[in-house]
Parts: C-alpha cells; sequence; structure tokens
C-alpha cells in the first residue's frame, strides 16, 4: 500500500475513535474503538501491513523512548510528596492487581496469558509496550493479541466502579464540608530540586528534540547493560531531568511532535492485532473475564485494607483502586461529573472537586505511569 495512503487511513480511523470516544465521554475509550475497526477492518481486507507501509512502526521503534520521557516530564515528585497517602494505598493495590492475576489467574487460564494480562491489566500502554515481544519471542500471536483486549476492555470495568464509589465519596465529602469537618488528608511538604532553569530562547523544537534523543540513547545504552526496558530508563530519566531544570515539562508538546510519536506509539498496540482471527478472539472471552475478575477482586481487597491504616475511606480506597484499569483523562472526567453530582451549590461542588480530583488523578499516575511499567519490566523477563 502507498506509504501515503497508509497513512492517511491510519490516521482517519484514530479519527473515528476520538470522536467515539468524546461522544461517550471517554467511556468507550479511543483505544477500544480503534481496536474493533482495525479488527473488523482485517477481517474484510484491510492490508495486514499497513502499520509498516505508513512507517508509523519504524518511526515508532526511534521514538518510543522519547514518548515516555515525555511522560515522566509530567510527573512531579512534589504531587506524590503531597498526596503520599493516595500514592501508598495505589502502590499496594497495582501490586495486588498484577499479584492476583499472576499467581490466582493462571489456575484457571493459560500462564502466559496471566503473565502478560497481570502487568497490562495494571497500568495499560506503558505495560503492553514492555510486554508485548513476548509474543513474538514465544511465536505466539495470540499472547499479543490477549494483551491488547486486557487494555482495550479494562476501562469497561474501572470507569463505572470509580464512578459508582466517588459518588458515594462526594456525598459523604459535602456532608462534612457543611459540618466544617473536612480534611484533605494530605501534607503540605515541598521538595525543590531544580538546579538548573533553561532560557526559554533554548527551548526551541530543535533542542528539545536533540536532548530527546540523546537521553533516548543513554537509555538503550542502559537497557542493554542491565536488561531493564529501555522504556523504563526513559520514564525515570523524564522525572528526574525535568525535576532537575534539564527537560521541558510535555516536552514533545513544546517540540510540537506529541501528535506523530503518539500516533507511533498506538500502532505498536493496534499491530498486534494483525493476525487475530474470529476463534480466537472467542476462545479468549473466558480468560479475559477472569483477568478482569481477578484483578478487580484482588486491587479492592488490598486498597480497603491499606486504605484503613492510612484512615482513607474504604469507597475512595477501592476508586483509586481501580484507576489502574482507565488513567488519565478518566480520572479528571470521573471527578468533575462526581462533584456536578453530588455537590448542590457552587461551594459544595468545588469543595468535592478539590478533595476528590486530586486523589484520582494522582492514583492514575502512580498505577498507570509508574508501577505497571516498572511490573512490567520485572515480569517480562519470567517467561
Amino acid at each position: 500500500m502507498n506509504a501515503l495512503v497508509a497513512l492517511g487511513l491510519v490516521f482517519l480511523i484514530y479519527s473515528i475513535g476520538d470522536f467515539i470516544a468524546d461522544k461517550t465521554k471517554a467511556f468507550v475509550s479511543m483505544l477500544l474503538a480503534c481496536a474493533v475497526i482495525f479488527t473488523a477492518g482485517f477481517w474484510l481486507g484491510l492490508p495486514k501491513t499497513i502499520f509498516a507501509d505508513s512507517g508509523l512502526i519504524a518511526f515508532a521503534k526511534i521514538t518510543l523512548c522519547m514518548f515516555l520521557i515525555h511522560i515522566g516530564t509530567a510527573i512531579k515528585i512534589n504531587d506524590f510528596v503531597k498526596e503520599w497517602k493516595t500514592v501508598f494505598v495505589t502502590f499496594f493495590a497495582t501490586l495486588a492487581v498484577a499479584g492476583g492475576v499472576f499467581f490466582i489467574g493462571r489456575l484457571f487460564i493459560d500462564a502466559y496469558y496471566a503473565l502478560v494480562g497481570a502487568p497490562v491489566l495494571a497500568g495499560g500502554v506503558v505495560a503492553y509496550l514492555v510486554m508485548s515481544p513476548i509474543g513474538d519471542v514465544l511465536g505466539r500471536p495470540d499472547i499479543k493479541v490477549f494483551a491488547v483486549l486486557v487494555l482495550v476492555f479494562q476501562n469497561f470495568v474501572g470507569i463505572p466502579i470509580a464512578s459508582f464509589f466517588c459518588k458515594k465519596e462526594g456525598d459523604r465529602v459535602r456532608t462534612e464540608f457543611n459540618n466544617g469537618t473536612l480534611t484533605g488528608g494530605e501534607t503540605e511538604k515541598h521538595l525543590n530540586l531544580r538546579l538548573f532553569h533553561i532560557p526559554e530562547k533554548y527551548s526551541t523544537p530543535n533542542i528539545i528534540l536533540c536532548k530527546l534523543c540523546f537521553v533516548s540513547y543513554i537509555s538503550m545504552l542502559l537497557a542493554q547493560a542491565t536488561g531493564i526496558s529501555i522504556l523504563i530508563f526513559g520514564l525515570i530519566f523524564g522525572i528526574i531531568l525535568h525535576e532537575l531544570g534539564l527537560l521541558e515539562e510535555n516536552c514533545l508538546t513544546q517540540a510540537n511532535a506529541l501528535t506523530f510519536v503518539m500516533a507511533g506509539a498506538v500502532a505498536m498496540i493496534f499491530v498486534g492485532l494483525t493476525n487475530t482471527t474470529p476463534d480466537m478472539l472467542l476462545g479468549m472471552i473466558a480468560p479475559l473475564l477472569v483477568v478482569l475478575a481477578v484483578g478487580t477482586v484482588s486491587c479492592s481487597v488490598i486498597a480497603v485494607i491499606v486504605g484503613r491504616i492510612v484512615h482513607f475511606d474504604w469507597r475512595l480506597s477501592i476508586a483509586m483502586a481501580v484507576t489502574a484499569f482507565f488513567g488519565f483523562p478518566g480520572t479528571y472526567l470521573i471527578s468533575l461529573e462526581v462533584s456536578r453530582a453530588c455537590g448542590r451549590t457552587d461551594e459544595e461542588k468545588e469543595a468535592i472537586l478539590h478533595y476528590i480530583m486530586p486523589k484520582l488523578v494522582i492514583a492514575g499516575i502512580v498505577s498507570v505511569s509508574v508501577v505497571s511499567g516498572l511490573l512490567a519490566s520485572i515480569m517480562v523477563h519470567w517467561i
């Protein structure tokens, strides 16, 4: 297929996915919508080489680490310090997702399905990108397909649960706000690690991309030396170098490159669907349900137990735990929805939003961007 035609078709399908996600307020994610379209397309004759023909796969292999560095620059250590209780609960809940799926789920489903499903359910895209090579190593394309299924269907579990329990929590927050007994439960400690300040005139797109290339190269060398995924090193470098002042926040956005880099990263997900068959998908329904059920129960139980240690309401603890299944922007949208549904006055809505949103957003960052990626970098060696 002509490269421009292939690239145009990929972006057309991405656009349809964005439209569906917008109309459903992210309940049906862009990833799920596009996965359905691409799968149906491949069955109906869409060339399976569309991603390679578009140039996105080759592009992604070069820029994928840059994408993780970009994610790292959006993570602020001070947010973790301020909401340390949220970090504490979410950390153990995310471990419970992966541990439950791997150790309990494998008793009922294919061991490799449990292996790849565990970190992917615990976090999403970053974990998928780390775990997906397992299918290639074992010569089993069905493993990559199963990982994609977990990735695109986890929203349908996480979002309704988080929304339900956050609304219960919103009612409690409203009552405490009106009684004057509401406390945020966070610390006001502030860490300042910034050692450098980059003048704006030196934050040009070319300079930013140059830095990203060299940081990615260093990440690659460390990955080769340690066996840890290059993506994990990219994420860590993004966090540290931004805190030190050497990398700009949301660096790919400032370099006007985020859209294309993300397009390549997403293509790396959907390329796993090229060899999917109807029989293969039907055979994965039961294992998928096992992974979703075991992961949900595991994280909920641990979240409630750990939440009691730091005096968090059990409903809020569960809501924070399941943010691993959808992350941002779902965490933000649910917070807005809950504040509007539970607050009767502007003051009540603001109080509910101020209390719930930081906890959900930070929980999503901890699980989706950090813990699950670290888990995946460990579990990928368990084959």
